[in-house]
């Protein structure tokens, strides 16, 4: 389904999947705060019935971080693994209308 490709980013990846299942990714901006010269952002990504959110010292690695946590999602890695949790403890996912998280 999802073919890994080392010279794209999660979001193009994101992006290609989006479009071939005929559900662009819809990324919003949920949190920006911290001081100046250190803030965090976080954002939620939405695809088809999956939204998962990421965070990060930019913008765009926040908006990375969620595509990440999304396609590791959509390739059926088990996001309740120990190892998992850690890795991705800036992360979560749910699918759309319901508050379980995934």
């Amino acid at each position: 389904m999802l073919a890994s490709n080392p010279g794209k980013t999660p979001i193009s990846l994101l992006q290609e999947y989006g479009t071939r299942i005929g559900k662009t990714p819809v990324y919003d901006l949920l949190k920006a705060e911290g001081q100046a010269h250190q803030p965090n952002f976080t954002f939620r990504v939405t695809v088809g019935d999956i939204s998962c959110t990421g965070q990060g010292p930019s913008k765009k690695a926040a908006k990375h971080k969620a595509a990440e946590v999304a396609l590791r999602l959509l390739k059926g890695g088990n996001m309740l693994e120990p190892a998992a949790l850690e890795e991705n403890r800036c992360g979560d996912c749910w699918k759309v209308g319901t508050s379980a998280a995934l």
